[in-house]
This record gives structure tokens, sequence and C-alpha cells, in this order.
């Protein structure tokens, strides 16, 4: 029998390509610019994703902003 502390959630599925793709962002730290279907927009840097939040660093020193992917309308690399 599994402890609670034992339990994992499903893996983040590295064969999607939008996986690799957001991967590919963090790794090589791209800025940003998410829409979000608020129509709110945020440009910053992806420290971190897992299959329900990205972490989005806005600016050096404060804190990540953590943003629900089903919140996300589009997400664009500013280079």
């Amino acid at each position: 029998m599994q402890s609670f502390f034992e339990r994992r959630g499903p893996r983040l599925d590295t064969t999607l390509p939008s996986v690799r793709h957001v991967q590919e962002l963090i790794r090589i730290r791209t800025p940003v610019n998410i829409v979000l279907l608020s129509g709110q927009d945020i440009d910053g840097m992806i420290r971190w994703q897992d299959n329900h939040f990205l972490a989005i660093s806005t600016e050096p020193g404060a804190p990540l902003l953590l943003i629900n992917r089903d919140a996300i309308a589009s997400l664009r690399a500013l280079s």
C-alpha cells in the first residue's frame, strides 16, 4: 500500500510537441508573451511547467507567477 507521500500524479507527457516546445523555451531561456483567456497580457520567462501550471518570471527578483494552463489563450516566443 502506498502512503500519501509515495503517490505520484501523472507524469508530464514529453512526447507531446507542445510540451517539448515549452521545455525548449525553458532550456534556452526565451522571453515569452502569454495572453490569458481574460485578455490579460503577461511577458516573462517560463521557469518550469507541470501538468497544470506554468511558472513565469516577470522580472528579476519578483516572485514566480503561476498560470493555470487552462487559462492560456496563446503563448508565443518574443525572440
